[in-house]
């Protein structure tokens, strides 16, 4: 049984892992903390699910987490709070979003109706992908394997167009730490108020850092701002959050100040 009343949930780029090298050692002592008290952790991110499934191994997690800003959420099987499992003793997969395919195709014709130029994350070169992420080449293989978003760089043209455009599509696009993301009508706060949903009642702290965090951080209790590497804080997340509590510092650094204190009162 959970020994504490809580939940935290949390972005991984630029908050629990450092924005450049990706490194988390420095959020240990928060890390230990929750593991101690046996406090979920739900890992929330933009990332695909073949690149959040080592990483949440090498924490130790249990809890679902949530992969692809809400495309997908990943249930592991044998946690304590979960009576679902497969035949098999695998996870469950609940899919929430569009597949892939036709978000590529749905990105060509965006860009052709806003009259901008874009250039989706599959697109690139594996050099581009490289110099724009910084990751090495299993890093980046497991990157590539989209489910249900489509990354991409807009070279030129309207922002607001083109989220018009995608609008008009039933369609979304947000804006993560390096990219912008096209996905189906679904985002980060939905699919976490289903994760919150299953581990029961809790007292739940949110964290994030850019535009794709909004939704996360309206599901949560506590909502907690981590500031960007230059110290700012995203223009978006200023506007629907201006009472928030804010994290001291970048990267895990600041994530882990955060989060002890937040778990201290």
């Amino acid at each position: 049984m959970r020994r504490d009343g809580h939940v935290v949930v949390t972005d991984l780029d630029g908050c629990l892992l450092d924005a450049r090298t990706y490194e988390w050692a420095a959020a240990l002592p928060a890390l230990d903390t929750l593991k101690r008290r046996a406090i979920p952790l739900v890992l929330c991110s933009s990332k695909t699910r073949a690149e959040m499934e080592p990483l949440h191994a090498a924490l130790g997690l249990d809890a679902p987490f949530v992969y692809e800003n809400g495309g997908g959420i990943v249930i592991p099987p044998g946690a304590w709070w979960s009576r679902a499992a497969r035949r098999d003793g695998g996870p469950l997969l609940v899919r929430l979003g569009v597949p892939l395919r036709d978000l590529g195709r749905a990105l060509m014709d965006i860009a052709k109706e806003a009259g901008a130029r874009l250039r989706g994350f599959s697109r690139l070169s594996t050099r581009e992908a490289r110099d724009l992420t910084g990751l090495d080449a299993d890093d980046l293989e497991r990157a590539r394997q989209r489910e249900h978003g489509e990354p991409f760089v807009l070279e030129e043209g309207s922002e607001d167009e083109v989220r018009l455009a995608a609008e008009r599509r039933g369609l979304r696009v947000t804006r993560g730490g390096r990219f912008h993301h096209l996905s189906g009508a679904v985002d980060k706060g939905k699919a976490v108020r289903q994760v919150l949903s299953l581990l029961g009642p809790a007292a739940s702290i949110g964290l994030g850092d850019a535009e794709n965090d909004v939704g996360l951080l309206r599901v949560v209790d506590r909502p907690i701002l981590v500031p960007r590497p230059d110290g700012g804080f995203d223009p978006a997340l200023d506007a629907a959050f201006p009472d928030a509590e804010r994290a001291p510092l970048p990267g895990p650094e600041g994530w882990n100040q955060a989060v002890l204190m937040a778990l201290a009162v």
